[in-house]
């Protein structure tokens, strides 16, 4: 099987990359906390005076879904405490994530300069070491130009390749020293993308279409859409034997990516379409894609179910708390 190029570093999160200087091979990272779900401690909601800031970015792009009119969007920016635009030697890998249905870009983290239970949650991880100071964007799926959620969440990955990501990591100190196609590519071991209910849906197009961008994916409360609304539960082996054909179709397999996601127990919207889809991805057919591990030295799929969990961002943010160190510990 064809395998994935990446960057020559010594570690795959934590060392400085080559972004944009062709593919080249990257080692997995082989040292991982393990994936069984754990509780956030309250006081990681408190505000936390040495925290990192909520900014806001506006970018280009245009309506993916069909009459390509360009027009300007706002996107919401989390810099970590310690951020210093002048120090170029110091990178961040980069965690994309995506409201849900009726939402904004405002919905993580209220606004510019504001706290949020999100905002604390991150800054309280970074401040005891759970994971390494990252930069979070909230964007919107959201269109001038087509009222449609479904579509809109559809297409997205377009914007988040072609303009999304350039804006962002052109301007900030990431990984990705040049927003060509290849310095996106070879910069995806440093960066994430997550949602939550139709921003999870949104996290499955990404998956399929931007699987080459972007290396870690965090879907919360919701399936894949791409066999029709509500598939991972109609039609569970179709939907994962669907997704594992797009993984092979890159040349990939399972060394190459992860997937860490998550439902509510309670959730009675999401989780009769999401358990079936996952319980299917867990079968040995699909063993070479979606490998299934208490701890991902030894493979890239794991589910939580929080216990008491509904559909809502209580559930998002425990997903977050036990996945985030996953990707960028």
């Amino acid at each position: 099987m064809l395998k994935i190029l990446h960057m020559v570093v010594a570690g795959m999160l934590l060392a400085v990359g080559v972004a944009g200087c062709g593919n080249v091979s990257q080692p997995r990272k082989s040292d991982f906390p393990d994936n069984e779900f754990k509780e956030i401690p309250q006081e990681y909601f408190s505000i936390n005076p040495d925290g990192g800031t909520v900014l806001s970015i506006k970018y280009e792009t245009k309506d993916y879904t069909g009459s390509k009119e360009k027009y300007e969007k706002t996107a919401l920016i989390y810099l970590p405490k310690g951020y210093n635009q002048d120090d170029k030697d110091t990178k961040y890998n980069v965690f994309y994530w995506m409201h849900g249905g009726g939402g904004s870009e405002k919905e993580a983290f209220g606004g510019l300069m504001s706290d949020s239970d999100y905002k604390n949650l991150l800054d309280n991880m970074i401040a005891n070491g759970d994971m390494q100071p990252c930069i979070v964007v909230t964007p919107t799926y959201n269109n001038k130009f087509n009222g449609d959620a479904t579509a809109c969440t559809n297409y997205f990955w377009e914007e988040l390749v072609n303009d999304l990501i350039p804006a962002v990591e052109g301007q900030y100190n990431t990984y990705c020293e040049k927003t060509t196609s290849a310095g996106i590519k070879a910069s995806r071991l440093h960066r994430g993308f997550g949602g939550f209910s139709m921003g999870a849906a949104c996290t499955w197009w990404v998956f399929e279409n931007a699987l080459e961008e972007v290396g870690y994916f965090l879907p919360v409360a919701g399936d894949s859409w791409s066999l029709g609304m509500g598939a991972g539960g109609s039609q569970p082996d179709n939907a994962a034997s669907h997704l594992a054909d797009v993984v092979r179709d890159y040349g990939y397999d399972w060394e190459d990516f992860y997937i860490y996601c998550g439902v509510g127990s309670n959730d009675d919207m999401a989780g009769p379409n999401m358990r079936p889809m996952i319980n299917s991805m867990k079968k040995e057919e699909f063993s070479d894609v979606f490998k299934w591990a208490d701890n991902f030295k030894d493979g890239n799929f794991y589910f939580i179910e929080r216990q008491g969990g509904w559909h809502d961002y209580n559930t998002c943010y425990r997903v977050a708390y036990n996945g985030l160190p996953k990707f960028f510990g």
